[in-house]
Formats: structure tokens, C-alpha cells, sequence
């Protein structure tokens, strides 16, 4: 190319035009030169002091061309190795044809001022704080064995075609991450997060995390900076106003994670991110339940999708051998009950699983092993006392724990898991995460939060349980498009009737008081729920709330209802199979007519399934 032929000098010259008004980021370039001492203290003090930045790249330049040849040769090697940065993309090409030397490096160039660099190591030790965090977080419920920081070892890779390092380096702006409770969004995300903050510092960037409890905090939230700065991490004063504008100009440099969205206001500063109003560029990466998925908020909204689908049965495996292969029997009683094997496909079901082996003799375990039943021992384990002394604490305590589950139901119904009132109480600490979120220049206001949306869940069922005289309404807020949400509650409200769980929760709440609700409520759930002929029946949800519950009475209500006929064209994940499997199973006079023809089925699943094959006629 003719242009190559030039020297930097007369590079600089013939693009003096364009690159007065395309170049950007100047504090970036002058650092820079700086670093190469072209530019001395006195220099960059005067280019600070020059009012527009159109006067201070024509004194850049000016000076550089000034120089002579090497320092010339240097500014264009700083624009090429930063352009993403320094340069319209208009000029992209003119740089690249330039003529440099083979064995130029880009290692010694600086992509980000030092107010920059500062708030970037901020982020990072921000994000050490998360992760460590979530572990003590999961330290508070029976012991510390539950180790999330194994978790990469476990995740599985068989057909694998993405990692959280994928990611990452995707180019798409919109991710959607989609998966059940329990199932490892988070735990995607937040391995984003350690991925991106082990990264090194040569390409500056801004990763920043927001979980559900802060998304519910953006009523009176109108700046961007307000967001970034006073609810995620403050930069330093003297580096704040540079630090932001990087942020601004530079968006696709940044990461912005929303972890468990269920709603976002129209217009508030939340949903404004989302659809980069505020950031063009920027990746934003959304966790969200299944049934959200579908929601008109992400009707267009991704460019990829995410299904997370948790441990795969050779993951499972490995992950008991793991944590129990110290312990034969323990673990053949795990590997041997399909019920609890079903469950373990949820990461969050498996480290209950083994944090209450620790607890347990295997013959306990012996039996069809519910969700709930995990929930309420993981509960009362929490309470650190003897085996013998535990109902007679929560008996003590009876008020602090209804304050709780009060709390929980209102919190749920208003689809947040924040919780204004905390007593400071043990029990609180124990469920509860403090969230504190500066709201004017001189003054912090202090949140609580449950650890898990799952645990809030089970707590607002508790309170169910204690006032059944809710429970009809709830039933019918289920069927609303506002309270849908309330769908996830009504499991473990059946699993609380459970007979097998009266004795653990009768120091609670009155045994003939849940044996009466659990009589009517079982009636009333076929009576309630959509008609089978209906669109919007859910075969496998009723199934779920049949499996908790326990009931044969119950099932074979249901079965009769539905004339012994169950219709499904949805995929089946284990713990569904063993649902649907033990509602079968409960028709012991009439078989049941299954079809499975449009379903897909894991090796597991179907395993399940074959184990009610003499309930089901073809």
C-alpha cells in the first residue's frame, strides 16, 4: 500500500483532519504517552488544562508530530493496540494500514487509566465479597459441608456445548439464563463473575452484579451512576467522574448481571439497562425461573437463551462418591433410593441431601423422599440444638418464627425477597442476609433478604400452615396472572399436610389443625386447578403437589378425575418422573393410561417410570 510507505510523521499529518474530532478517551491516550515519556508532568498537567477536548487532541497531536518520528511512531502504535477505545470506528482501517514493525508488543500499553484500573481492582475484591458471601451464606444451614466452591467439579459436561467462560466471550448483548429452582443459575453467573475477576488487568472492563433482593430496591433510582455507585460500589471521589464517563462511552467494556428477574417496572432504571438506554454496548447476562421465560417482558428481549439443566446422572455419581465414598453405607443408601437420586439432578437438593446424611442413619432415609422434608429438617437443624431439645426451643421461640414466616408470606406475595423488618433475632440470622443500600449523600438503609427464594417459599407455606384460613385465597391468586408466582408455595404447603411430617412440625402448629387443613385442602386442589380438558391444566405441577403431600387417598381422587388417563407432550426431568411415577403407582385396582409419546425422557427418568410399569396399560 502506498500508505505504508510513510513515515509516521507524515501518517499523522494526512489524518490530522479526521483524528481532531474522531479520537476519544484522551485521558487513556495521554496516560499512555505519559507511560512512554513523550509526555512529561508538565505536559500533561497543561493538555489537563485546556477546556475542550477538541483543543486538547489538537495539542496531542501537535506535539507528538512535534517530537519527531519515534514519538509519532508511538502515538499511532497506541491508537492501533487501543482503538476499540481511542478511535471512531471510522479510523479503524486507516490505522490498520499502517505499516508497523513485526515485533511490536502490545504487553507495555496501559487500556485504561489509572482511575480505571483503580475501580476495576475495586470490582474485583467486590466480587471476592460475593463469593465469599454465598458460601457462608450456605455455611448457616446445617454444617459447612455443602462447599460450593467444589461445584466446578460437578457440573456436567457430557453433550456440553457452553461454560460459563462462554459466556463471557460471546458477542451477544442479551443473555437469558433459564432454569427451575435450585438448578445453578446462580451459580453460573457468579462463576462469570470469578472467571472475569481472575481475568489480568490489560483489556480494562466492569463486571457488576445484582441479585433479586437489590432489583426490588429501584422505586426512587434514576442514574445510571446512582446505581452503579451508591447500590454496587462506590469508586473513589477523585476517580468518580472519569471512572463513569469510561463506563458510558466505553459500554461494551461492561457486564451487567441480573440474577433472578421476575418483574422489572416499565421504565424504571432496571428495565432501562436492560434495553441499553443507559449502556448501548453492554452485555447484559438475566437469570430467570422457567416460567418466566415466556413472560412479555422477554418476549424479544434475548438475542441467546441458556437452560440450565444441572447434574447429569454421572455428575451425581461422582459428586456422592465425593462427599460420601467415606461412608459405603451412607452412600449406597443414596444411590439405591430412586426417589432421592431423582431429586439430585437440582445441585441444591444435592448438597441438602448430604448435609442431612451427616445427621441421619441410613435406614431413615428409606423411604420416598420429598422436597419439603429436606426444607423442614435443614429448618429445624438450623436451630444448632440436641436432637431432643428442638421442639421444645421452637416452642420457646414460637413467636420469633411466626414473625418470620409472616414476613415471608407478605415478602412473597409482593414478589420480593426483601423483608423490612428483622428483629435481630437468631432465627433471623440463621435465613435472613443484611442488604444495606446508601440512599442520600450522608445516611444507608439496611434490608433483609432471604438466602434463597426457595427458603422464603417454604417459610410463607409455614405461615399457611398456621392460618388456613388464607389458604383459599391464595388458591385463587395462583390462578392470576399477578400471582402466579404464588404457584411455587402451594408445594410445600401440601408437603407440610404430609402425615409424615406432622410429628416435626405439631410444636408449631396444633396436629388436628393440619390434619383438618390437609382433609379439605386435598379436595379442594382438584376442585380449584383448571379442568384436564383445559389449556392450561398442569399435569405435572398437580403431580408435584401430590408427590409432597404423600397421599394415596389424594392420588387416586385425582387419578379417577382424570379417568385414569394422563395425557403429556412436554420433556420430563427426573424429579418430574418420580413425581408422575408415584401418582401411578398409587392405582392399585385400575391401571393407568399413560402417554408419553411427545415427552423426552432421561436414562434416569425412564428408569423411574419403569418402576410403576405394572400400574399403566398400554
Amino acid at each position: 500500500m502506498a500508505c505504508a510507505q510513510q513515515s509516521a510523521i507524515e501518517y499523522l499529518r494526512n489524518g490530522r483532519q479526521n483524528l481532531v474530532t474522531d479520537i476519544r478517551n484522551l485521558p487513556l491516550i495521554i496516560e499512555n504517552l505519559y507511560q512512554k515519556k513523550v509526555f512529561n508532568d508538565h505536559e500533561v498537567d497543561a493538555l489537563k488544562a485546556e477546556r475542550t477536548e477538541f483543543d486538547k487532541a489538537r495539542c496531542i497531536l501537535d506535539w507528538v508530530i512535534n517530537k519527531g518520528e519515534e514519538a509519532s511512531y508511538e502515538l499511532l502504535r497506541i491508537l492501533d493496540v487501543t482503538k476499540k477505545r481511542t478511535l471512531d470506528p471510522g479510523l479503524h482501517y486507516w490505522i490498520s494500514c499502517f505499516s508497523f514493525k513485526v515485533e511490536d508488543t502490545e504487553a507495555s500499553y496501559s487500556f485504561g487509566t489509572r482511575p480505571c484500573k483503580n475501580y476495576q481492582t475495586q470490582l474485583k475484591k467486590k466480587v471476592e465479597s460475593i463469593l465469599k458471601d454465598r458460601r457462608e451464606c450456605c455455611c448457616k444451614y446445617p454444617d459447612d459441608k455443602l462447599r460450593h466452591n467444589k461445584l466446578r467439579a460437578y457440573i456436567p459436561n457430557e453433550e456440553q456445548a457452553l461454560s460459563p467462560e462462554d459466556l463471557l466471550k460471546w458477542q451477544d448483548k442479551n443473555i437469558l439464563i433459564i432454569g427451575k429452582p435450585g438448578i445453578g443459575k446462580t451459580t453460573v453467573v457468579q462463576e462469570m463473575l470469578r472467571l472475569w475477576a481472575e481475568k489480568d488487568g490489560r483489556e480494562i472492563g466492569y463486571m457488576f452484579y445484582f441479585d433479586e433482593s437489590v432489583l426490588a430496591l429501584s422505586s426512587s433510582i434514576g442514574k445510571l451512576e446512582s446505581v452503579l455507585s451508591d447500590m454496587y460500589l462506590k469508586p473513589m471521589e477523585n476517580d468518580r467522574m472519569e471512572v463513569f464517563k469510561d463506563i458510558e462511552e466505553n459500554s461494551d467494556n461492561v457486564v451487567i448481571v441480573f440474577d433472578g428477574v421476575t418483574r422489572l417496572g416499565k421504565n424504571s432504571i432496571w428495565w432501562k439497562i436492560m434495553n441499553h438506554e443507559l449502556l448501548p454496548d453492554a452485555k447484559i447476562v438475566i437469570t430467570c425461573r422457567s416460567e418466566v421465560e415466556y413472560d412479555p417482558l422477554f418476549c424479544k428481549w434475548p438475542t441467546q437463551k441458556v437452560y440450565v439443566q444441572g447434574f447429569s446422572e454421572e455428575s451425581i455419581n461422582i459428586y456422592y462418591q465425593s462427599m460420601l465414598g467415606h461412608d459405603p453405607v451412607l452412600l449406597e443408601v443414596v444411590s439405591k433410593n430412586q426417589e432421592m437420586f431423582s431429586l439430585s439432578h437440582v445441585p441444591l437438593y444435592a448438597f441438602m441431601i448430604v448435609d442431612l446424611m451427616h445427621f441421619k442413619n441410613g435406614t431413615i432415609f428409606d423411604h420416598p423422599h420429598t422436597v419439603t422434608e429436606m426444607y423442614i429438617h435443614i429448618f429445624r437443624a438450623a436451630m444448632k440444638k440436641d436432637i431432643e431439645e428442638i421442639d421444645e426451643y421452637l416452642k420457646d421461640i414460637k413467636d420469633q418464627v411466626y414473625s418470620l414466616m409472616e414476613n415471608a408470606f407478605s415478602a412473597t406475595m409482593q414478589k420480593t425477597l426483601n423483608v423490612i423488618r428483622c428483629n435481630g433475632t437468631d432465627i433471623c440470622h440463621a435465613f435472613l442476609k443484611m442488604i444495606t443500600i446508601r440512599d442520600s449523600p450522608t445516611s444507608t438503609t439496611t434490608y433483609c433478604a432471604f438466602l434463597h427464594n426457595t427458603m422464603q417459599e417454604f417459610f410463607a407455606a409455614l405461615w399457611l400452615l398456621g392460618h388456613p384460613d388464607e389458604i383459599e385465597r391464595v388458591l385463587q391468586c395462583c390462578q392470576t396472572e399477578e400471582h402466579k408466582h404464588m404457584r411455587h408455595v402451594l408445594p410445600f404447603l401440601f408437603g407440610l399436610l404430609g402425615e409424615h411430617n406432622i410429628r416435626l412440625l405439631k410444636c408449631l402448629v396444633p396436629e388436628d389443625q393440619i390434619k383438618n387443613t390437609s382433609d379439605w385442602l386435598s379436595k379442594k386442589l382438584l376442585d380449584t386447578f383448571p379442568q384436564p380438558q383445559s389449556e392450561e391444566f398442569d399435569l405435572l405441577y398437580v403431580c408435584q403437589c401430590l408427590y409432597e403431600l404423600q397421599s394415596t387417598k389424594t392420588c387416586v381422587m385425582f387419578l379417577k378425575k382424570m379417568n385414569h388417563q394422563l395425557d403429556l407432550e412436554v420433556d420430563l426431568d427426573p424429579h418430574q418422573c418420580c413425581a408422575l411415577s408415584y401418582v401411578i403407582s398409587q392405582s392399585t385396582d385400575k391401571k393407568v393410561y399413560l402417554n408419553l409419546e411427545d415427552c423426552n425422557i432421561s436414562d434416569p427418568g425412564m428408569n423411574i417410570m419403569l418402576s410403576c410399569s405394572p400400574n399403566i396399560r398400554y
